[in-house]
């Protein structure tokens, strides 16, 4: 890719790791709560579990080289489609679960859970390999090495993960109050057995009062 490209590439990165969103939430609660010193496990586990996700789209997406250009357009104009509904969705929906709880629930009690926690929480949901998986075909060339591509972009998501998540954890206090704020102004629809148990309670109640 050209340096051009490069750049687009790690600045859209760099703007879906700042969003607020679990892992977000987790590790900037990690440094507020249990202090600074674990900065550094809650840290390195999100970026290598951003990495892993990462690794593991760049599988499929390997395999575009092989196929004809007109169907990689395809798939690159899907990409795009989807990269903007995943960003509508990112502000649709509530960036994160008990953003606003004070107590300390979180799962990492040593300095392995944190990293295990932050880890798991970056690799093992498809929030980030869903957007991997869009985003990297839209810098796949027949003409060049995938495996020296997607091998430079690991590192280059890496270091980007790294400062993002970092920055997120020493101004935890910014970074809490925004997911809050977002978390805040977004209302879950009730499931449909909620309005199914609340109109039976309510029709139980009108035919008892006319009894």
């Amino acid at each position: 890719m050209s340096g051009q490209a490069w750049l687009i590439f790690c600045a859209a990165c760099a703007v879906v790791f700042a969003l607020p969103s679990p892992l977000v939430f987790s590790v900037a609660s990690y440094a507020g709560i249990r202090g600074r010193k674990t900065v550094f496990a809650s840290v390195s586990g999100g970026a290598l579990g951003i990495v892993t996700a990462m690794t593991i789209s760049a599988i499929p997406v390997a395999g575009l080289t092989y196929l004809p250009q007109s169907f990689v357009e395809i798939v690159q104009w899907a990409g795009l489609g989807w990269l903007m509904l995943f960003l509508l969705w990112t502000f649709a929906t509530p960036a994160a679960q008990a953003a606003n709880a004070d107590n300390d629930n979180l799962p990492g009690k040593s300095w392995s859970g944190i990293f295990r926690d932050c880890y798991a929480m970056a690799a093992l949901r498809p929030r980030y390999f869903a957007f991997f998986l869009a985003l990297l075909p839209q810098f796949v060339s027949a003409s060049g090495n995938a495996i020296e591509t997607f091998a430079t972009a690991q590192a280059a998501i890496m270091l980007v993960a790294l400062a993002v998540l970092t920055l997120q954890a020493l101004f935890f206090s910014s970074t809490l109050s925004l997911v809050r704020r977002m978390s805040g102004n977004k209302k879950i629809r009730p499931k449909y057995r909620t309005h199914f148990i609340s109109g039976r309670a309510v029709s139980a109640g009108y035919r008892r009062i006319a009894a």
